[in-house]
């Protein structure tokens, strides 16, 4: 079925992604490609596409969070990021017509938008204004990829589990206070995004509840500072680099 609209634009007004493929674009235009769009769900944990499959359709997340991966032929798998509302999947290679080269799955129950490339491509030979702003989203993306990929790669084991967590930190609200709180991810899985042991992260967490950045409970890890995981992680980042 179609794509409710109010949906779609619920998730363009968090998303700059998204709002940059729609800028300009009149109520007609925008409808045009809302119509080439279909809703689907999935489960947490439920794999949205798997790496080596045809780039078939592009994805839009509406609702819900999508952790991209890469599995190795050993078996053993690389986090390369966690994908919130608004996020587009799978441009690039469906643009280029190219096997994907990262895995989806749903870290939470997850609304998507889904349109084929046949249907993109209708989209930008009709829309020229829709033509260029997907070329320049392209290029945003190409160098957000470069400037990312950088200090990661100077980063510490420390401050890489630092960052994760504050990607998947959600606010919520208790007892009138709100906080924000990583629910549904396992030490296994923190482990696969920092590219360290679980028993590293057991050890690191207990470290990070010990210094006040954090504390946890039964299935869930709550952010008790922002300003203070913040400060941790910049001095991490100085002290690594040798700046003051």
């Amino acid at each position: 079925m179609a794509l409710p609209a109010e949906t779609a634009i619920s998730a363009q007004r968090i998303s700059p992604k998204w709002s940059i493929a729609i800028d300009g674009l009149d109520a007609a235009q925008r409808q045009v490609i809302l119509d080439r769009m279909k809703g689907l769900s999935f489960d947490p944990r439920e794999i949205l596409f798997d790496q080596g499959e045809p780039s078939d359709t592009l994805l839009l997340i509406n609702e819900g969070r999508v952790r991209l991966f890469q599995t190795l032929e050993n078996g053993e798998e690389f986090v390369f990021g966690i994908c919130l509302p608004g996020t587009i999947l799978g441009l690039a290679s469906v643009v280029a017509a190219q096997p994907r080269v990262l895995s989806a799955a749903a870290l939470d129950p997850a609304a998507i938008s889904v349109m084929t490339r046949q249907d993109l491509l209708f989209c930008l030979s009709s829309i020229p204004a829709f033509h260029w702003n997907v070329t320049r989203l392209l290029a945003i993306l190409s160098i957000e990829s470069i400037e990312r990929s950088g200090p990661m790669a100077l980063d510490s084991a420390s401050v890489r589990l630092g960052s994760a967590l504050k990607s998947l930190a959600r606010p919520e609200k208790v007892a009138g206070v709100e906080r924000l709180e990583i629910c549904g991810v396992t030490q296994q899985e923190l482990a696969k995004m920092v590219g360290v042991s679980r028993s590293w992260v057991a050890i690191a967490l207990s470290e990070f509840e010990r210094h006040g950045l954090i504390s946890k409970g039964r299935g869930r890890i709550v952010i008790e500072n922002v300003r203070r995981l913040d400060g941790f992680i910049a001095a991490e980042r100085n002290t690594e680099r040798g700046t003051s």
